[in-house]
């Protein structure tokens, strides 16, 4: 449903061949993930195994897209596809080298993984029953692809500080989380006039935030505007240095409200007269006015079926009907043969993914339904059960996550099955109860949202076992939204117990609470809090050994597995391992028994001191004699480093054997000025010198610029996007304002995307011209 940016094909073929020079050891495995979690593609887990995430906007996705999706699951004999609670679908445990052709097959189908992780725009959540619900303001949904269109298309929107969130709402009750995102909208009218409430900020994860409102009436043509701002405030005032203070809520914590406003303000108001953007709205798919009323006399365990899963839209005899699915897991031959189904139904809006983890179809005429019930009874789901048990949401959890601590769907699946024992009609009346798991902090399980909310961590007697913090009182709503408050941990093995007797409290004692939220806030969570303390408890390891293993586990509960986040990878793990690497160098020093050794360190110190910040200057060195001339050029004729190491440098690029012995006291302090150097750069990558030494490179550099009538020239043709942006904004940066840039493009999507984006960023475009083959575009820094 959404438009797929014109570079992506040959991006996907760009990254088959970095696949290729990863496998061969080209490409260093930091910078290689850097280049691939961008893509969608995370490491699972085991290592070597990978995971696919694919790119739904508002959950949607057409019968013939979900076969295709199927098929190809199949192809790679993969068991299993998985709902996110974002409205995405994963593919798991595939091999890297199958990753390429897996991208161009979904690219094939008008679907993309591109901005499936990293520091880039993420899939764009809408409300599941958008265009189909009597509640909602208006639909949604248009507005959702309509800036996804957009934002994918902008090189920009690959190298923010961290991943960017947003959500529509279509009414006050926010069912898509809008207030909860780092921005959100949420459909209102005023005077018949459609717009929306707007709210930034918003995240869960460590340290959330419920959003704050920016406008409470926007015209929905102004969103792409307020969603350019947002961007251009988060990459210019978001914290690069430090990745788990990156979200825009941050910028809250450390400015405050009225300093962020006047910022987003700024930036808005500039965009706003430069009239540069136009919201192209698509035209969904049209739906019936109305359809056949189902009669839902004929069978008992039907009829049960259609009060537990389906719900009659605003368009008369059009159904919704929830398809339940344990952890947002199902295989590839029941997604082909539900997609079989609604291909017989002649329309394409007929499916959404929610944030439960399930299926929502719509449109379904009345009349179709007794098939379809059919057709899920043989596909062996669980439409007979209560809608509860298969309501419960859990992250992935330590089964594929690296951040997991805790086997969430394990936890899960034995929640289902100890709630499963109580009486049908308890079930029945709480099917609307949201229980949320989350195997870490990081709330991929939504749990801070939830009314009743774990995650993930680790506790110990005499040794580690798998534990739950137990949050109440998570809610959504315009005026209303909260985040769970943390009350305590309960150790992994009895959360089904105790989860079961919170449920079972509140059902006998229903009528006094206006519903399960009033139930556990109630009077500071007296009634949640009096049954945790019930559970305070562990015996030690000799005593009963099941509390020290992990639901579904087959060893002792440990970390074993736990890695750094994926989502993590981009320029700082490439610093970083430099950085790492000369320290490690210089402890070899210290043991090393020959002078070739010696010398070959001094070497390796001299290379990674070299190669370490050029990639905060966009710089992508293909090979050694390229990271010292990079860096002699950008950091030594730039004056960032002192030019009594230009000697040394050189002569390391030269030969590589050169015998440095006489020099390790300044390549020692080479490292540790660029070292630093880096310590003392700031958010936005800028880097603060007390005193910029005095450097012949400046004196070449200004004449340079007078030869060249005062325009510095930077060739960026075979740069593919989105990296020919981020070298021409930090080479914007390094300029005063109003001095003159010219760069080279390459015809097609960098010439398309770059001079855009560069407006987009406050400069002026002052000309473009094509010159044969290429394209020259001069900017006047702001």
């Amino acid at each position: 449903m959404y438009q797929i940016p014109t570079a992506l094909k040959s991006e996907i073929e760009e990254f088959e061949k970095q696949v290729i020079e990863f496998k061969n050891g080209t490409i260093e495995a930091v910078k290689f993930k850097a280049i691939r979690v961008p893509m969608g593609i995370y490491e699972q887990r085991e290592n070597g195994s990978f995971m696919v995430r694919i790119r739904c906007t508002a959950g949607i996705i057409t019968p013939n897209q979900l076969l295709g999706v199927a098929t190809l699951a199949t192809q790679y004999n993969l068991k299993t596809i998985h709902i996110t609670t974002r409205q995405e679908l994963q593919l798991h445990d595939i091999k890297l080298e199958q990753t390429p052709v897996i991208l161009s097959e979904l690219y094939k189908l008008g679907l993309s993984s591109r901005g499936g992780g990293g520091n880039t725009v993420r899939n764009i959540m809408a409300s599941e029953d958008a265009g189909i619900s009597a509640s909602e303001k208006f639909d949604v949904s248009p507005y959702a692809l309509a800036l996804t269109n957009t934002l994918i298309a902008e090189s920009d929107s690959w190298s923010l500080p961290r991943k960017y969130k947003i959500a529509f709402s279509g009414n006050d009750s926010d069912n898509a989380n809008a207030l909860f995102n780092d921005l959100g909208f949420v459909a209102t009218l005023k005077a018949n006039e459609k717009g929306f409430k707007v709210y930034l900020g918003g995240g869960l994860g460590s340290k959330p935030s419920t959003g704050h409102l920016l406008f409470d009436f926007l015209p929905v043509n102004d969103i792409l505007y307020v969603a350019e701002a947002v961007k251009q405030l988060f990459s210019e005032h978001g914290n690069r240095r430090n990745r788990h203070k990156a979200r825009i809520r941050y910028l809250f914590y450390k400015l405050g409200e009225e300093k962020v406003f006047e910022l987003f303000h700024q930036y808005y108001k500039k965009l706003k007269q430069d009239n540069a953007y136009e919201l192209a709205i698509p035209t969904l798919p049209g739906v019936k006015d109305r359809g056949t009323k189902v009669d839902s006399t004929a069978d008992v365990s039907f009829s049960q079926w259609l009060k537990r899963f389906a719900k009659e839209q605003v368009q008369e005899g059009l159904y919704m009907v929830e398809i339940p699915f344990e952890h947002g897991i199902t295989s590839p031959e029941i997604l082909k043969s539900i997609a079989t189904f609604l291909q017989s139904l002649k329309g394409e809006d007929l499916l959404r993914f929610n944030m439960r983890q399930n299926i929502r179809l719509r449109n379904i005429p009345g009349n179709v339904l007794p098939a379809l019930y059919q057709l899920l009874l043989q596909l062996k789901i669980e439409v007979n059960t209560p809608k509860l048990l298969n309501n419960l949401v859990a992250c992935t959890g330590a089964d594929t996550c690296r951040l997991g601590i805790c086997l969430t769907k394990g936890a899960s699946h034995a929640i289902k099955n100890r709630l499963s024992e109580l009486a049908t009609e308890t079930l029945d009346q709480l099917s609307e109860l949201e229980i949320n798991l989350s195997g870490c902090p990081n709330s991929c399980g939504q749990h801070a949202v939830s009314p009743l909310g774990f995650y993930g961590k680790a506790s110990r007697t005499d040794r580690l076992y798998p534990a739950y913090y137990v949050t109440v009182g998570g809610k959504r709503g315009v005026n209303q939204a909260e985040l769970g408050k943390n009350m305590g941990e309960i150790n992994a093995r009895e959360l089904p117990e105790f989860i079961t007797e919170v449920v079972n409290a509140y059902y006998v004692n229903a009528t006094k609470y206006t519903d399960f939220h009033d139930f556990v806030t109630k009077d500071k969570s007296a009634n949640v809090l009096a049954i945790l303390n019930e559970y305070q408890d562990v015996p030690a390891f000799d005593d009963d050994k099941n509390y020290y293993f992990d639901w579904g586990a087959q060893d002792l509960f440990s970390l074993k597995g736990k890695g750094v986040a994926e989502c993590s990878a981009g320029m700082f793990d490439m610093i970083d391992f430099d950085k790492d690497s000369i320290l490690e160098i210089r402890k070899r020093i210290t043991t090393a028994e020959d002078d070739k050794t010696v010398n070959n360190l001094l070497y390796q110190t001299i290379f990674h001191a070299s190669r370490m910040l050029l990639v905060t200057r966009g710089i992508e060195p293909k090979n050694k004699n390229e990271v010292f001339e990079y860096f002699i050029k950008s950091f030594i004729e730039e004056g960032l480093v002192d030019s009594k190491y230009l000697n040394v440098i050189s002569q390391a690029n030269v030969n590589q054997n050169e015998d440095f012995s006489s020099s390790s006291i300044l390549i020692n302090e080479l490292a540790d000025n660029v070292i630093a150097l880096y310590e003392n750069m700031d958010d936005s990558l800028q880097f603060k010198l007390k005193d910029k030494p005095n450097n012949p490179g400046q004196i070449h550099e200004e004449e340079s610029k007078k030869d060249r009538n005062n325009i510095r020239i930077k060739d960026f043709r075979g740069v593919a996007c989105p990296m020919n942006f981020v070298k021409t904004k930090i080479k914007l940066a390094q300029m005063r304002s109003e001095e003159l840039l010219e760069i080279f493009l390459d015809d097609g999507a960098p010439i398309n995307n770059v001079p855009g984006s560069v407006r987009g960023e406050g400069h002026q475009v002052l000309e473009v011209k094509q010159k044969g083959e290429y394209w020259s575009v001069l900017i006047q820094k702001k």
